[in-house]
């Protein structure tokens, strides 16, 4: 009897140090997905949310095992409260996370198509200025100090001993050819908008419900026997079991003084002085 409960005993201290296992290594896998800190920077904010959902089953699993070893020896439970008001928290951050990401997701959108809108009119710009220097050069060496200094073509010697008009007609095809692969990309950039971002913030928001459902299961409150999920769902069932009858007495012929009449029929009458039973 006593070996039984010894191997017991052991079996679940090591369920719960294996359950603080799955909790640090979650906690590490965090870690290193926040280093470079950036907090307003909407791409920095998904890759935290992606490690938050996708490393999410440890801590899961960890606050299972911390749930099962207070069953089979009771001085662990100190641990498991401990592992349920942590779950609170949890909870509530990934019921908080949804908008979170989904304002991310948008933000990071918005920012990703003005920088390559202002990198296309950045090149079209340095295009018509350079058009513009090669037609004004008057000399070859002009027209090579200007385009240096636009970061433009590199004329060598062999160009240079060139007349000017054959220099002038080669960079122009550079430039064609410079202004033909700008408009390739900008056509080739894929149309941006909310409604392309719907399967990823589907996906998110699913994943953070169920999350926060599946946390709520092992949360428990200060004082409070039932889970977090259990209050849950009791409160919405008084809750519909409230609209209902709202609506029963909101039919046509229903009392409205139906629950004060249950009340005084259910209130034990007191005896008079004087009278007798």
């Amino acid at each position: 009897m006593w070996l039984w409960q010894g191997r017991f005993a052991s079996l679940a201290r090591g369920l719960s140090m294996a359950g603080l296992v799955l909790a640090g290594l979650y906690i590490t896998i965090l870690a290193g997905a926040f280093f470079p800190i950036q907090l307003l920077n909407p791409a920095w904010q998904l890759k935290i949310g992606s490690a938050l959902i996708n490393a999410s089953p440890f801590p899961l699993l960890g606050l299972a095992l911390l749930h099962l070893g207070p069953i089979i020896d009771p001085l662990l439970a100190s641990r498991q409260r401990l592992g349920a008001r942590l779950a609170l928290v949890a909870a509530c951050g990934f019921l908080l996370l949804l908008p979170l990401l989904s304002l991310a997701a948008v933000r990071d959108q918005q920012q990703r198509t003005a920088n390559e809108s202002s990198m296309i009119s950045r090149a079209s710009r340095n295009l018509q200025a350079l058009r513009q220097v090669v037609a004004s050069a008057t000399s070859t060496s002009e027209l090579g100090d200007r385009l240096l200094a636009l970061d433009g073509p590199v004329l060598n010697e062999a160009n240079k001993a060139l007349p000017l008009p054959t220099i002038k007609a080669q960079v122009n095809s550079l430039l064609d050819q410079a202004a033909a692969q700008v408009r390739r990309q900008e056509q080739s950039q894929p149309p941006r908008s909310p409604l392309t971002l719907l399967p990823e913030l589907l996906r998110n928001g699913v994943a953070c419900v169920l999350l926060a459902l599946g946390v709520a299961g092992l949360a428990q409150r200060p004082g409070h026997k039932l889970s977090l999920l259990q209050e849950l769902q009791l409160a919405w069932h008084r809750l519909g079991t409230r609209r209902g009858l709202q609506r029963r007495l909101a039919r046509p012929g229903a009392d409205p003084d139906y629950f004060r009449k249950i009340s005084e029929k259910s209130e034990p009458k007191t005896r008079q002085p004087g009278k007798k039973t």
